[in-house]
């Protein structure tokens, strides 16, 4: 944009030269001719009249066209010349020390603790990705749980250890007034094994943006696009986050879908907010057990969320929002899936509250190894503080009670609630230090897994 700008007034300084260049090379007075010899045959007052004429300035008229051509040429080449595509993003840097193996869970050798379960080959305890070190969720180590091949993108082992945790790259650009196309990839070096690199990238945006009306005020969504439920998909981003780390419930919520999404805004103040998309499948995020970027069945999930500004001296906003549609990852439309829970967003001068509340089931489909997930509820409560224009405080407390199998191999018993503390140092407009520490705790008849985590990120906007 500054490029754009700067493309733009150099052209506007040298406007009046450029205009004044070609009006004096209209108006400028012929080179002097040679002396006219009279021929005998012409009078002198014949003579001096074809030098009057070969003398006389252009009219007014081829003035004023000429200049008025100028001016459109300059007009023309200040617009061929504005970019409209925009590009930006970020490098976010980390630090991070786990505790213990860095794993989320343990197993429950010969059904000790839930003999109820005996049913399943193996039963763990805890959250898998509870001891997170990211804004993309990714844990510190996903551990070595029997009966299955998993990619572990961290893979600490319990190291200590600096990590670039993305690498982000946005384009944006306006072919229209009302309509914007946005793209965002993100790259994550990682480490490879036999002979093969670790790095990865993925697709996380690709979409068009329409503002069909004069006042703009309604979008319509085409693409791979953000998802309407709940409020954490607003920070889900290393730049646009707060904090470090994502919430527990975050995995169902923050998944970018492909598909058509609407939002419409009314009254005063945008007071009320209503939107609504039809995706291939759920908002849960790509690296746990649900999500299906591709459809695999024919039904589509629908999802809605609307969302009140109460007049209140501060800012309130209150919502509530859900989904429905087939599982994902299974080839019929006979189970179905769904989340539904409200949220709230305050700001009292210089202090922001979140809060989310989510339930949710899935029936799973053994025969084809999809996971069936019974999220009896789960939620949090976030206070972000500025103390100073450049220092920031942030407290998170949450809890998770879900279970998720695989019939009959495989469950995972989850009664988890999480602390988390931190700090945020604005140093400039492009550079931001946070750091976090994650204590991560059970409850129930589910044993304490040391799993807490120390962590940070460097966060440069670019």
């Amino acid at each position: 944009m500054r490029t754009a700008f700067s493309l733009a007034l150099a052209v506007a300084l040298a406007l009046p030269s450029l205009a004044r260049a070609q009006l004096s090379s209209a108006v400028a007075p012929a080179p002097a001719p040679a002396p006219i010899e009279t021929p005998p045959e012409m009078t002198a007052d014949e003579a001096a009249t074809v030098l009057d004429e070969q003398e006389a300035p252009a009219d007014q008229g081829t003035i004023d066209a000429l200049v008025a051509q100028q001016v459109k040429q300059n007009e023309q080449l200040v617009t061929n010349s504005q970019k409209i595509l925009n590009w930006g993003g970020y490098v976010d840097f980390g630090f991070f020390v786990p505790q213990s193996d860095g794993s989320g869970y343990v197993q429950d050798y010969g059904h000790a603790r839930y003999p109820n379960l005996s049913n399943y080959s193996w039963v763990f305890l805890g959250d898998l990705l509870a001891p997170a070190v990211n804004s993309r969720g990714e844990v510190a180590d996903l551990g070595s749980a029997p009966g299955v091949d998993r990619f572990d993108s961290v893979n600490s082992r319990g190291a200590p250890g600096f990590i670039v945790n993305e690498v982000n790259l946005r384009l944006g650009a306006r072919p229209a007034p009302n309509a914007i196309i946005t793209t965002s990839v993100n790259f994550t070096p990682r480490t490879g094994s036999n002979f093969s690199l670790g790095d990865v990238f993925d697709l996380d945006l690709a979409q068009l943006e329409w503002l069909p009306t004069t006042s703009q005020r309604t979008s319509i969504f085409v693409g791979k696009m953000e998802s309407v439920l709940g409020i954490e998909y607003r920070d889900r981003k290393s730049d646009h986050r707060f904090g470090v780390t994502p919430s527990l419930i975050a995995r169902y919520t923050t998944g970018t879908a492909l598909g058509v999404k609407v939002r419409s805004k009314f009254g005063e103040d945008d007071w009320l907010v209503i939107a609504a998309a039809v995706t291939n499948g759920s908002n849960t995020t790509e690296q746990f057990h649900f999500y299906d970027e591709v459809d695999s069945n024919a039904g589509k999930t629908g999802s809605a969320r609307l969302s009140i500004r109460l007049p209140l001296p501060f800012s309130l906003e209150v919502g509530f929002s859900g989904s429905y549609g087939p599982q994902d990852r299974t080839t019929t439309n006979t189970h179905p899936m769904w989340f539904f829970g409200p949220d709230l967003l305050a700001d009292i001068g210089p202090v922001a509250l979140k809060a989310e509340w989510l339930r949710g089931r899935s029936a799973g489909d053994p025969t084809q190894d999809v996971y069936q997930l019974d999220l009896h509820g789960g939620g949090f409560l976030e206070a972000d503080v500025m103390a100073t224009g450049s220092f920031g405080l942030l407290g998170r407390i949450e809890y998770r009670d879900a279970f998720v199998a695989l019939d009959p191999s495989r469950a995972y018993v989850t009664k988890s609630w999480r602390a988390t503390a931190g700090v945020r140092w604005v140093a400039t407009r492009w550079a931001a230090l946070k750091a976090e520490y994650l204590y991560n705790g059970e409850y129930g008849a589910v044993p304490h897994v040391r799993n807490n985590v120390a962590t940070s990120s460097l966060v440069l906007s670019y």
